[in-house]
């Protein structure tokens, strides 16, 4: 479902803002050795990616408006898929990968950073054969999507635990950032960074510990967002609705004093950032109940703001993904919620 750009609304004018819903056009399944002259090309169109709950979606389209959406669940089986959506024409197609492939899971975070797709994070632990002592699955899993090839990245020193439920952003161009998920159910509020620069001699996370005593409480199902030398995180379950700050500079969290139409309280949300607004849809509300509204946070200002008369519009939800596309500006690929 698509949404165009129009930022007007937060400098005064007051546009409509219709959502559209589109049917994706689901190509043939790429083949990793489609090149080679014995292999033949699938002619039947790829399966439905949807539905699909916890599934992964970086929070930005590459310039050509393409998507990597990875694994979540579906029929209540943990998948580790890996779907090409093309925001441009709006196709969705399955693609074949090779190497060491994530194990199936869900819950996941996923970012790109020029052709490399980073995975990281999710409850591997959803097969009922698993053992209670197994620990969730703490590689950082790196996809060439040129050659199609995963590598699980052979990481030296300490590094986040394995989790789920857990927000991932891209900064400085090189940093992929982690905060907070849930693992055992416990809730984590702990801040890593692993900068890709890093796999040229040594690769390792780094914790990065704040330098005042405040910060955001531990959290899951929240989401995270990087505007220059900052992060922004909001919301989480315990349902909160607060907005936290995390400079990349003097490493300090900052509770963000808020005003407007503050959104209500949710977890399992998604959010997309288009030039100094972040939107933000959906959830899970205190009452248990799947919400259907959007909103938008203006970082300028730090104010909030929301959207009425939007019918028709998606269905209440949560463990959706959204992203910004500058071909079709606010790109969402999202699920109903898990049953």
């Amino acid at each position: 479902m698509i949404t165009e750009n129009q930022n007007d609304h937060l400098g005064g004018t007051t546009p409509s803002y219709p959502w559209s819903a589109r049917r994706l056009v689901l190509s043939p399944p790429l083949l990793k050795d489609l090149g080679k002259p014995d292999v033949v090309p699938p002619t039947n169109p790829s399966p439905p990616p949807f539905p699909r709950y916890g599934h992964a979606l970086p929070a930005t389209a590459t310039r050509d408006g393409e998507l990597y959406l990875f694994g979540g669940l579906v029929r209540e089986a943990a998948r580790n898929d890996l779907y090409l959506l093309h925001a441009r024409d709006l196709s969705a197609t399955l693609l074949q990968t090779a190497g060491e492939i994530p194990s199936p899971r869900v819950g996941q975070a996923s970012a790109i950073v020029s052709n490399v797709l980073i995975v990281w994070g999710g409850d591997t632990k959803t097969d009922p054969k698993s053992r209670q002592d197994d620990k969730q699955d703490d590689g950082l899993y790196l996809l060439n999507l040129q050659s199609k090839e995963w590598t699980r990245v052979a990481v030296s020193g300490p590094g986040p635990v394995g989790r789920y439920g857990h927000a991932v952003t891209m900064a400085h161009t090189s940093k992929f950032i982690v905060f907070g998920g849930q693992v055992d159910g416990q809730f984590l509020n702990d801040l890593w960074s692993f900068d890709l620069n890093s796999l040229r001699s040594r690769p390792q996370w780094e914790l990065m510990e704040p330098t005042s005593s405040e910060k955001p409480a531990q959290r899951t199902g929240h989401v995270c967002i990087n505007h220059g030398d900052r992060i922004i995180m909001s919301d989480g379950q315990f349902h909160y609705n607060d907005t936290w700050s995390f400079d990349l500079t003097t490493r300090k969290w900052s509770e963000l004093t808020c005003i407007g139409f503050i959104p209500a309280p949710r977890e399992g949300h998604a959010a997309a950032l288009i030039d100094d607004v972040m939107y933000i849809f959906g959830g899970r509300g205190v009452d248990g109940r799947d919400l259907n509204d959007l909103a938008a946070f203006k970082l300028s200002n730090q104010r909030w703001y929301m959207f009425q008369n939007m019918e028709p519009a998606p269905s209440g939800r949560s463990g959706h993904a959204m992203a910004s596309s500058v071909i079709k500006y606010l790109c969402w690929e999202a699920n109903h919620s898990r049953q």
